[in-house]
């Protein structure tokens, strides 16, 4: 067996002297390639395969960019304080004024009583996304609470809650953290009767405007609207029941 090597070796020698010197050359630098391809490390997983989708990075840059910045002033933000306001205000004719101004309006009927009516509703702004609004009144022997939140789950872009600062009928505080935009405010004067809250997460953009009024009314003073009532059956309205929630301006 040792000679069968030998002579094999030999053999081979023998093969490559009778070669041309740059044949040897090309001979030797062919199998050193192929032994380095042999050996190279595998491709990274980062790079790029032939088929591969490269359309992530580009979702994920998209995810990552920042939100745009609230103009300055803010009309969607003056309109949600001017909105709320109204809702919080008691003011006759409130549900008619909102529902003329595009706000998609109900009756929470279930939480109607004499001493306290509610509303709820949307509305679609262009850039900022769907805003929701929920306002309501409770009396009290001496006083009325009206109360008014308009709220934005995750917001198109910041919201300009600073504007609140530049506003001369308010007192309060406006704070930036790492978690987004925390406010308060109260009206002006020793006395006053509106508080509220504005704040802005960071990372979700949900957006909150809460508006809430005191005044000094006896509950005779509020209106009160009378969702409409069903029949022995449960449905239609009933027909001695002239109030209709929908158009009253009694709020």
């Amino acid at each position: 067996m040792k000679l069968f090597a030998s002579s094999l070796a030999s053999l081979l020698l023998l093969s490559l002297a009778a070669l041309p010197l740059p044949a040897v050359a090309a001979a030797t630098t062919a199998a050193a390639a192929a032994a380095a391809a042999a050996g190279a490390a595998p491709a990274s997983p980062d790079a790029a395969q032939p088929g591969d989708d490269q359309g992530g990075d580009d979702e994920t840059q998209a995810v990552q960019m920042p939100p745009a910045a609230a103009p300055v002033p803010d009309p969607f933000l003056a309109d949600a304080y001017k909105t709320c306001v109204d809702g919080a205000s008691g003011d006759k004719g409130t549900y008619q004024r909102l529902e003329d101004a595009g706000w998609d309006l109900t009756v929470d009927g279930d939480t109607q009583t004499p001493f306290y009516q509610a509303f709820s509703g949307q509305k679609d702004f262009d850039g900022v996304g769907t805003v929701n609004i929920t306002f309501s009144q409770e009396v009290y022997p001496t006083m009325t609470e009206g109360y008014c939140s308009i709220s934005i789950d995750s917001a198109e872009r910041k919201i300009g809650i600073a504007d609140l600062k530049k506003m001369p009928e308010l007192k309060g505080e406006y704070r930036e953290t790492d978690d987004g935009v925390a406010s308060n405010w109260e009206s002006s004067g020793a006395s006053p009767t509106t508080f509220i809250q504005a704040d802005q997460h960071k990372t979700d953009l949900y957006f909150l405007l809460d508006v809430t009024t005191l005044a000094q009314k006896p509950a005779a003073d509020l209106p009160f609207v009378q969702p409409p009532a069903q029949d022995d059956n449960g449905g239609g309205d009933d027909p001695g029941d002239g109030t209709d929630p929908g158009s009253s301006a009694t709020n």
